[in-house]
């Protein structure tokens, strides 16, 4: 089972946890002179005035989300599922080398559609002598990097990747998904869950963007409800939208 651990973040260290929401309100804030004495004003303002901006910025344009980043170690993951985490183009990532890593001891998992005993045999089976041949030929000289040709798809590697906020969001957005294999749908979510554990306030730009607008079109039908708008008016319209997407 693949691990995911956060090692550095934006604020990591600082003394206010609630520094990359600051930075990240502050660039938001594009009507004021982005100056160092600008951002200087967004470190004083209280909590909840920054937690209340965070909110908003969560449901509008995602662009200065990228100001906020994120360094992830991702261990234990087949090379399959590390092609497809590398996919993401607007990461950097830094891969475990097979060329100048002696891969003789490599570990590797079954997967879930092996489980039967028949099944389960056969793959670690396979994996057993993709890694016995690539050992063979290391100790008759090949070298590392033509021996790891040999080596099967399946077996573990390790990968630091950094994402800005916006990457991230949009990454875990499309892979948490039935349709994505087991091992990266666990990376997704561990990501998320380490992201929230340090940044809380995080949790509204992870929230599905239909989510969102509903919560926009209620607010705005509610307003309307409450000065006297009929039910076939705005406020009823808007009461119509709201039904068509959920």
């Amino acid at each position: 089972m693949p691990t995911v651990t956060l090692i550095s973040y934006t604020g990591h260290g600082h003394p206010d946890p609630l520094y990359a929401g600051r930075l990240l309100a502050y660039t938001k804030n594009t009507r004021m002179n982005m100056t160092p004495a600008g951002f200087d004003t967004f470190m004083l303002k209280p909590e909840q005035e920054i937690l209340d901006e965070l909110k908003y910025m969560a449901g509008t344009i995602p662009s200065s989300w990228e100001m906020a980043d994120l360094v992830f170690s991702i261990n234990g993951v087949s090379r399959a599922i590390a092609q497809q985490i590398t996919r993401t183009r607007q990461a950097s990532y830094a891969m475990q080398s097979q060329r100048v890593t002696n891969m003789k001891d490599v570990s590797w998992d079954a997967p879930p559609t092996t489980a039967a005993l028949q099944r389960q045999h056969t793959f670690n089976a396979a994996m057993t002598a993709g890694v016995n041949n690539y050992t063979k030929l290391v100790d008759l000289g090949v070298s590392l990097e033509d021996a790891r040709d040999v080596l099967p798809i399946g077996v573990h590697c390790n990968l630091i990747a950094k994402y800005n906020l916006r990457t991230l969001v949009e990454l875990i957005g499309k892979r948490d998904s039935m349709r994505v294999q087991g091992p990266y749908v666990d990376v997704a979510r561990q990501m998320r869950a380490a992201t929230l554990q340090v940044w809380p306030w995080a949790e509204a730009f992870f929230e599905p963007k239909y989510d969102k607008a509903l919560a926009m079109i209620k607010e705005v039908a509610e307003e309307l409800k409450s000065q006297g708008a009929v039910y076939q008016g705005p406020a009823g319209k808007l009461a119509k939208a709201m039904d068509l997407l959920k």
